[in-house]
């Protein structure tokens, strides 16, 4: 009897996916600092005359305010982002890295170099939103039929 032999990455693509994950958080990080940099810029110049943070001209408060609100949004994604490259990371140093954790085979290197954090392949993926989906699409029939039975409750018959 043969024993079915486990899907592994290559090192070779190992090491590539680490150094392609490492320039990404090398980005984020990058980009971050310089976001914070831009931030504590603006609230130094806002001391300088200008009340804490707001513009003499309500369109100018307007658009700092939406410019800061991009900022954090965008600092967020770049967290999380971070989160999910450093567990890609951890997956490469225990050797599960490009296995999906779905049916165990190798996710292929064109899907890992668009996402590098991906631990699933196209077809789990896809199965995964598909049934995501469909229990989105039941929760809301659920919710629609209770709320129909609430308002036919006080009606009269």
């Amino acid at each position: 009897m043969t024993q079915k032999k486990e899907a592994k990455m290559s090192e070779k693509d190992l090491k590539y996916f680490e150094n392609l994950l490492l320039e990404k958080r090398r980005e984020i990080v990058a980009s971050q600092n310089e976001s914070e940099s831009n931030n504590a810029f603006h609230a130094q110049n806002d001391q300088g005359g200008e009340l804490a943070g707001y513009s003499n001209h309500l369109a100018d408060a307007a658009s700092d305010y939406t410019s800061q609100e991009i900022n954090f949004d965008l600092a967020a994604r770049g967290g999380k982002y971070l989160v999910y490259l450093e567990e890609a990371l951890h997956r490469i140093k225990d050797g599960t890295f490009g296995i999906c954790k779905v049916c165990k085979r190798l996710i292929p290197k064109a899907r890992l170099e668009a996402v590098p954090t991906a631990t699933k392949c196209v077809d789990c993926k896809e199965e995964t939103k598909k049934r995501e989906r469909e229990d989105s699409r039941l929760e809301m029939a659920r919710i629609f039929a209770e709320q129909q039975r609430r308002e036919n409750k006080g009606k009269p018959h």
